[in-house]
């Protein structure tokens, strides 16, 4: 995207309803979303062959019909490719080669050759993903990379910036809500025999899940916020039904500190906000602005409570009581599920 029509990157990392583990793209935030769809260009970032084109007419978290967006996966070469979705249209070209072929349902599709700075379709009223990925590198922060097959190309983010040249690659940093190192987040988090990192109920798959209309089901992580990577974050995909994210009351017992023998935890849940330190009035990624120093603030209301306990080196028992404090629950119930990795 052009540099004035972005209002701020958001990093990887971030947990969202369904996105329980942290994502493995970063967001673009157009300037103003009230312009609605359509408005911004979004153009090809390295030479290369586009080989994944999709339409996207459901809403993944409720299943729900909405407008189409498309997803675009870039080959810039045999092994390193960048990812757009949530695109609002494509452009005439490129949607006219889709029409023709349907990426292959009506033959053998060859993908479609792009240059650098090509506008492939436009963005508005929400944001763009974004994601680059090298099959030769593997990220060292999964304990069992095995469990992401269903993802295959996640364990193989890399950070783009350090391949922009500059100045693009300031004015992109300069965007960046995240201060902290690495600039462009952090989706690898696990620790073995710790408990911080992402977790899979036992016998459900691995990241894939048993199911692609609810895959996140059995997803927990205990990891660093993307933008504070000061507070921690309990993210679970069946919280009474519903995948959620919360702060933690005290901001511990640290996850990277609860190892087997620490015992049983009462992690007392709480939503969270940002705001930008630099002017607390602010508050909400609504308000907040490029350059800002942001901070993460836990909401004083407790919610619910997980009671945690690690039972091996990658084993962890887990319970959930929405609408209870700490000193309501005394120990897990049968409706307690097991985590591994």
């Amino acid at each position: 995207m052009r540099h004035e029509d972005i209002k701020y990157l958001l990093p990887y990392g971030l947990l969202a309803g369904a996105h329980v583990t942290p994502i493995d793209h970063m967001y673009f935030e157009p300037a103003d979303r009230s312009l609605g769809r359509d408005v911004y260009e979004v153009r090809v970032v390295q030479d290369g062959r586009i080989y994944n084109l999709q339409p996207r007419d459901i809403n993944v978290d409720t299943g729900k019909a909405k407008e189409r967006e498309w997803r675009m996966d870039i080959a810039h070469t045999c092994t390193f490719t960048s990812y757009f979705d949530l695109l609002t249209s494509l452009s005439p070209e490129l949607e006219a080669e889709w029409n023709r072929t349907q990426g292959g349902r009506t033959g053998r599709w060859t993908g479609i050759p792009v240059k650098a700075g090509q506008v492939i379709g436009r963005i508005g009223a929400q944001t763009l993903d974004f994601g680059v990925y090298d099959y030769q590198q593997k990220l060292s922060g999964f304990v069992v990379p095995e469990h992401y097959q269903s993802e295959s190309w996640k364990v193989h983010t890399v950070d783009p910036f350090p391949y922009f040249p500059e100045p693009i690659r300031s004015e992109l940093l300069g965007k960046m809500l995240r201060r902290a190192e690495p600039r462009a987040g952090k989706i690898d988090h696990d620790v073995d025999g710790r408990l911080v990192g992402n977790w899979f109920q036992v016998g459900t798959n691995g990241y894939g899940g048993l199911t692609q209309s609810n895959y996140w089901d059995g997803h927990l992580a205990l990891v660093p916020d993307y933008l504070d990577p000061t507070q921690w974050r309990f993210s679970i995909g069946n919280y009474d039904g519903q995948a959620r994210q919360f702060g933690i009351k005290g901001n511990g017992p640290a996850p990277r500190d609860v190892a087997p023998g620490f015992g049983l935890i009462k992690y007392e849940l709480t939503y969270f906000d940002y705001l930008a330190r630099n002017d607390p009035k602010r508050h909400g990624l609504h308000e907040i602005r490029a350059g800002d120093d942001i901070i993460s603030q836990n909401i004083d209301q407790v919610v619910g409570v997980a009671l945690v306990e690690m039972t091996g080196p990658r084993l962890v028992k887990v319970e959930v009581f929405p609408g209870k404090n700490a000193k309501q629950i005394e120990s897990f119930t049968s409706a307690a599920r097991t985590y591994e990795r």
